[in-house]
């Protein structure tokens, strides 16, 4: 059984008896949609969603109360650990935005961009917004007040000036996309598998040959892989793209076979029982 979130919006009592705007109601609505699917999208090895966000019930009395429940995209498939898996990330992963971390995880810069905003709009005509989870974090609830909000916005405005940099290095993640750019070279778009964001990675040498190699084929969608080559990035642990020298594929699903897991010599000739026999006397 799956159970809403409930989202409580209060506008500014000095504006509309605290009803608040369409363009903040709306917004703070749309923007925490866009967490819980970007988290859902980190989490997920294709960078893909299974959970639909429903308006199951709200209430118009100021103030404004919304209630969202999840529910499996195929109703034949259970999803109760993703959906707790999800709001749980976007519960710590906001709660995290409020102490002063700038990229939790699972949040990628669009995400993290989406959950500021939430907290910008309570600084600017709201007063409260407050996100209550009824089941899977047990009944955990984010109450964004001014003071909240306003710590938020401090501490982006305090943010350190982004340097970019470079470092060779290599990045495991999961194929999603093999293609030429409007140059024609060859691109090879993959998920990482620490942050779930989508990384660009143009081939030279032979990863060109193997990005080439990828395109033949749909097979390669989803396969877990590791990029070498030189890695930029815009600001400390923020990648902004790579020029790729050469692709490893990690073959995850390749367990050990019966015959190379069984030592027929593990006894030394003896019974199991007078084996174990030994051990135990020794």
């Amino acid at each position: 059984m799956s159970y809403p979130v409930k989202i409580t919006i209060t506008g500014s009592s000095d504006l509309g008896n605290g009803a608040p705007s369409a363009e903040d109601f709306i917004g703070q609505i749309s923007d925490f949609l866009e967490v819980l699917k970007g988290v859902e999208r980190a989490i997920d090895a294709n960078g893909e969603t299974q959970i639909v966000w429903r308006v199951t019930n709200a209430h118009m009395n100021s103030p404004l109360l919304m209630e969202l429940t999840p529910f499996s995209k195929n109703p034949a498939v259970f999803i109760g650990d993703r959906i707790a898996q999800v709001e749980n990330a976007a519960y710590s992963g906001i709660r995290a935005i409020e102490a002063g971390e700038f990229k939790p995880k699972y949040f990628n810069e669009e995400t993290a961009k989406r959950a500021r905003a939430i907290h910008t709009r309570v600084t600017n005509g709201l007063s409260r917004t407050t996100i209550k989870f009824d089941s899977s974090v047990s009944s955990s609830q984010l109450s964004i007040d001014r003071t909240t909000a306003s710590k938020v916005e401090a501490a982006y405005k305090s943010k350190p000036v982004a340097i970019p940099y470079r470092e060779i290095g290599s990045i495991e993640g999961f194929v999603a996309k093999a293609e030429l750019d409007g140059y024609g070279r060859a691109v090879l778009r993959f998920r990482s598998r620490l942050t779930g964001e989508e990384i660009k990675a143009i081939a030279s040498g032979s990863a060109f040959r193997q990005v080439g190699t990828m395109k033949l084929s749909e097979v390669w969608e989803g396969v877990r892989i590791r990029v070498y080559g030189t890695i930029s990035y815009r600001d400390v642990g923020k990648i902004d793209g790579m020029q790729a020298t050469g692709i490893e594929v990690l073959d995850q699903l390749k367990l050990p076979t019966v015959d190379e897991i069984i030592d027929e010599n593990f006894t030394r000739g003896l019974r199991s029982e007078d084996f174990l026999a030994a051990i135990r006397n020794d």
